[in-house]
């Protein structure tokens, strides 16, 4: 009988090496594999962040304006209203401004948002509207939320009080309605009454787990820029503004106002000047222009949620009359998007009959 061999040396250290060489080629494409997924996430969270922004900034802005059946908006005051006074006096004089907006910034532009919450050098926009669906008669106004009731000459800023339905003679505050429908019995709608304040915070989610930013500590030790809003409406019973994260990697925003300013005159069928389509482009309209703004061009750059080893951006983008910014020569992929919005609601109230 012939004795049972074994591998010699060298045939084991063939097959050693053999194996080693597999293992590396499956790693390598392990490793690219990897790589690759990565990079198509950055890709798609870049790219999908963005566009879900634009939309939601583009739905928001379109929608300026809407009061529900008021139609005749109040006259301008001699000053831009303060957007975080929750005052009534305040809150019905922002109703002649559906869009206000505070270029380029270098802290933060307005009272209820803190620097620390601000990235300094992105606009921020302030939208007015009025929900699209009105209270139905059985629905009890919240305590302190914001109402509008209107019909489409007249207006009232009310504020809720949580105690009896609305009915179809009661207002918001629980009492007897002064705005009635044609029949003089009827209550005229009552909507809630929308302020958004949108604005880009250097971070997601703070570290304290609070709504404010802190630092560096922010979002795991690695701050994301983020799109967030600043919403009116009732805390505890108190009438405040709360921050509302919205979208992760949104790093710049800019806001350029189409200005409706030709023909001056105004017309003898609507009553307004203008024609409802923009003359010019201004990233800062004055005082007198800013009921005039009937198109809002929006320009922001989405950044990945995670630096792209090996990836260098030496890209620049432009961002509309504020110009160019880049290359920002880091590791993060960026998007740029750009959205001109109409505001049906402001430039169709200035629209010529044909």
């Amino acid at each position: 009988m012939h004795r049972t061999r074994g591998f010699t040396l060298v045939e084991l250290m063939v097959s050693i090496t053999l194996g080693l060489l597999l293992l590396s080629g499956l790693m390598t494409v392990f490793m690219a594999s990897n790589r690759a997924q990565a990079e198509l996430k950055s890709a798609s969270d870049s790219t999908g962040n963005g566009s879900y922004a634009m939309r939601m900034l583009a739905d928001d802005l379109s929608a300026a304006g809407f009061y529900g059946q008021f139609w005749a908006l109040p006259e301008p005051g001699g000053a831009l209203p303060d957007p975080c006074d929750v005052t009534l006096a305040a809150l019905e004089a922002g109703l002649a401004f559906p869009v206000q907006g505070y270029n380029n910034p270098v802290s933060s532009p307005v009272t209820c948002l803190g620097n620390n919450d601000y990235v300094p050098g992105t606009d921020v926009v302030v939208v007015r509207r009025a929900e699209s669906a009105p209270l139905a008669p059985a629905d009890v106004p919240v305590t302190n939320e914001v109402y509008l009731q209107g019909l489409a000459q007249v207006a009232s800023v009310q504020f809720g009080a949580g105690t009896v339905p609305v009915g179809t003679t009661k207002n918001a505050t629980g009492a007897t309605s002064t705005l009635f429908r044609k029949d003089g019995l009827t209550a005229a709608e009552i909507r809630k009454y929308v302020v958004n304040i949108y604005f880009i915070a250097p971070c997601s989610t703070p570290a304290d787990g609070s709504t404010s930013c802190t630092g560096a500590a922010d979002d795991g030790g690695n701050p994301v820029p983020t799109l967030k809003r600043l919403e009116l409406t009732a805390v505890s019973g108190a009438t405040t503004f709360r921050i509302v994260p919205l979208v992760e990697g949104i790093q710049a925003l800019q806001f350029d106002y189409g200005v409706d300013s030709a023909p001056a005159a105004l017309n003898g069928f609507t009553g307004l000047p203008g024609d409802g389509s923009p003359d010019a482009y201004v990233a800062a309209p004055l005082l007198a222009e800013w009921p005039s703004v009937v198109s809002v061009r929006v320009s922001l750059i989405s950044r990945s949620l995670s630096r792209s080893p090996g990836y260098t951006d030496a890209k620049t983008y432009d961002l509309g009359t504020a110009g160019t910014v880049g290359p920002f020569n880091d590791a993060f992929r960026r998007h740029l998007f750009t959205s001109a919005v109409r505001l049906a609601n402001i430039s169709g109230r200035r629209e010529i009959p044909q």
